[in-house]
């Protein structure tokens, strides 16, 4: 049965999950003035630009587009010619 629910599916509760060891390693580089590195935020480069994107998409109807970030109420209202 391939249309199956979460009824079908084990969720594990915290009492099933293994322990976890938290740790940090440092490995300092000369290619900045501190030694620091990426920390992996490019994994949250296209949160942004799907955001805007799914704003815009609801504000079609508008005939409005938003193109400038922090997306805010006010930039939104202003958009719509309503602030």
């Amino acid at each position: 049965m391939l249309n199956g629910s979460m009824v079908d599916y084990l969720v594990p509760m915290a009492a099933e999950m293994p322990d976890m060891d938290v740790a940090h390693v440092e490995t300092l580089t000369r290619e900045s003035a501190i030694g620091a590195k990426g920390a992996g935020e490019a994994g949250t480069a296209g949160a942004p630009a799907a955001i805007m994107n799914a704003l815009n998409d609801a504000l079609s109807p508008f005939r409005v587009e938003i193109t400038e970030m922090p997306f805010t109420p006010e930039r939104i209202l202003r958009a719509l010619g309503k602030a």
